[in-house]
């Protein structure tokens, strides 16, 4: 499966949140069911620290809807600039891993 590449800007020290449609290759609904979700944003791909989204389903987990968010108090720590992200889910059955999206994040200052 080709991974989607969406690119997402950030406000510091504000809440963020997103939601995906995750598809199987034929357009319908990926079934989440029996999965975890994990999304995490390092400054480089081997940058040791990173910072972790909240990664949910979006209701029914057969609607292969994903939202990952993050406080206001993670993107006010966190320092402004360009990041890249990951949204990998895992088959609780078997532990396969799978990457659904993936881009950069832009962090952008907030005057207060």
């Amino acid at each position: 499966m080709a991974v989607p590449r969406v690119n997402i800007q950030i406000e510091a020290g504000t809440d963020f949140e997103a939601t995906y449609n995750v598809t199987q290759s034929d357009g319908s609904p990926l079934d989440l069911t029996n999965h975890s979700i994990s999304a995490k944003m390092r400054k480089h791909h081997t940058s040791s620290g990173h910072v972790a989204f909240g990664a949910t389903f979006g209701g029914d987990p057969t609607n292969g809807e994903i939202t990952i968010s993050l406080t206001d108090a993670q993107t006010g720590v966190t320092t402004e600039g360009r990041y890249n992200y990951d949204v990998i889910i895992t088959n609780d059955i078997n532990g396969k891993k799978e990457k659904v999206i993936s881009g950069q994040a832009l962090l952008n200052p907030t005057i207060s």
